[in-house]
């Protein structure tokens, strides 16, 4: 009997002390398990709002693998170039909560000089980003420090380049190649026809190929943008900057337009357009790629990424006709540089991980998919030399795709940007009209410019 009581006291001891130890236990799973869901409620969602074109739109397919990795979603805007700066202005003022802007180049003086920006260098240092892989004034377009036209010099790195497009010259291989012409242009000019590396020789071949009946349909010698509005800007500025010019004399902070290499440029470039299509004084970025894409010109000064049009059978007449080089020379050939990056508000609520975001977007390998997927030209040297992208051809055809890549990478050694001030944008809505009344005669060049000039340096007082 008394070892039956003796069983009984020794398991009602060992059932207290399980049940006390179980205790705690089952505390700390009911604590995990509503940590969990407060996880789950937690989840980052990263906001951003890019351009509403090829690179935009390969951003918003690449979110969804990114939150397959990581967790972390990213719900992205795809919107025009104005509203991306209404919705940056919102953010700022907290009035919208967004975490990624993919913004215009020539924004990021304005934006840094009004707080609107999250300096990155930090970020950089923690995620240890390797910024040497970059395109060094790919590179220039996302760092400021704080002096006027301070472009390639450096200062703290307010985002990540995501796609350049310098303008390159783009020129007809079949009729370049064509016997005929060949024998005909060098009849008249005395040397051979090739893709013309100065601008005497770009004026030679503009003249001689413009009014050409080439297959019954009538060609002119080049386009490029020159409609008020900033358009005609973007294509003098290649012209000035070839022949050793500046906009602006930043040492004394006043206009310098109305400079003999700036006048000589201007005077070189309105000549020219006399041997492009009727209505070129109105030509935007969409009529130069048209007119490309349907044969109506034979060389054509635009930007980069614009190419894969002329090689889309749905848009073009001319797929696999077109090659590229660098623009020509007055003094050096200096192209005019354009870009977009990715940036975050100093508003974001989640800036490390819009940071992880970027660095991903960015990778090496990501800056190839991206090309690849039509997002426009790769801002890495390595994505240049890609053996993958090489390879690419056009649908249906044994052209490259991406021929136009060994021109883009040459002229990324001295290719220029915009002037480097926060009031850029104003200051190319201060002289456009001014280009445009000389581009039709109503000014001489001269008159023009110092009309330009006085107006650029109201801006500036």
């Amino acid at each position: 009997m008394t070892k039956y009581f003796t069983l009984l006291i020794f398991i009602l001891v060992s059932s207290f002390i399980l049940t006390s130890c179980n205790q705690p236990l089952r505390k700390q799973e009911k604590a995990l398990e509503e940590n969990n869901e407060v996880e789950v409620k937690k989840q980052v969602s990263l906001n951003g709002v890019f351009l509403n074109t090829t690179w935009g739109e390969v951003t918003q397919q690449l979110t969804e693998e990114y939150e397959e990795e990581t967790g972390v979603s990213v719900n992205i805007e795809l919107v025009g170039r104005d509203m991306i700066f209404q919705k940056m202005s919102l953010s700022i003022a907290g009035n919208a909560s967004y975490d990624l802007f993919n913004v215009d180049y020539n924004w990021v003086p304005e934006l840094v000089s009004t707080n609107s920006l999250l300096p990155l260098d930090t970020f950089m240092a923690q995620e240890k980003v390797d910024t040497e892989g970059f395109l060094p004034r790919a590179l220039s377009l996302t760092r400021w420090n704080g002096k006027n036209g301070a472009y390639g010099e450096g200062g703290n790195s307010y985002g990540l380049p995501q796609t350049i497009h310098p303008h390159i010259l783009w020129y007809r291989s079949d009729l370049f190649e064509n016997n005929k012409l060949k024998l005909d242009f060098k009849s008249k000019y005395g040397y051979n026809l090739s893709p013309p590396k100065t601008m005497d020789q770009f004026r030679d071949m503009a003249e001689f190929f413009n009014g050409k009946i080439i297959n019954g349909k009538k060609i002119y010698g080049w386009a490029g943008q020159a409609s008020e509005g900033f358009g005609n800007v973007h294509t003098w500025l290649t012209f000035v900057y070839s022949n050793g010019g500046d906009v602006i004399d930043w040492n004394k902070m006043t206009s310098s337009l109305a400079t003999p290499e700036v006048i000589e440029a201007t005077k070189t470039w309105i000549d020219l357009l006399q041997f492009s299509p009727p209505g070129i004084n109105d030509y935007t970025f969409s009529e130069v790629s048209a007119d490309a894409a349907e044969g109506n010109v034979a060389m054509a000064i635009h930007w980069s990424w614009a190419a894969d049009k002329v090689d889309d059978h749905a848009y073009s007449n001319t797929v696999g006709q077109w090659e590229f080089s660098q623009t020509p020379a007055m003094k050096a050939s200096v192209p005019h540089l354009a870009g977009w990056t990715i940036v975050i508000p100093r508003t974001s609520k989640h800036p490390n991980e819009a940071f992880k975001f970027m660095v991903w977007l960015e990778s090496k390998q990501n800056d190839v998919r991206q090309a690849k997927m039509g997002g426009g030209d790769p801002v890495r040297q390595s994505s240049y030399l890609d053996p993958t992208l090489k390879q690419v051809e056009v649908e249906g055809t044994d052209v490259k795709k991406f021929r136009r890549y060994e021109a883009v990478n040459e002229a990324m050694k001295t290719a220029k940007a915009r002037p480097f001030f926060p009031q850029e944008e104003q200051w190319e809505s201060s002289i456009t009209g001014y280009l445009h009344a000389a581009q039709l005669g109503e000014m001489s060049v001269e008159e023009a410019l110092t009309k330009a000039d006085e107006a650029v340096n109201d801006l500036l007082r």
